[in-house]
């Protein structure tokens, strides 16, 4: 979770490059 609100903290560019990552991540 911790990560999740260092990427959204990043900007709205970063939340999706976040999400992309963390759906990989779950993968």
């Amino acid at each position: 979770m911790g990560e999740k609100v260092g990427f959204i903290g990043l900007g709205n560019m970063g939340k999706p490059m976040a999400v992309n990552l963390a759906r990989a991540g779950v993968d």
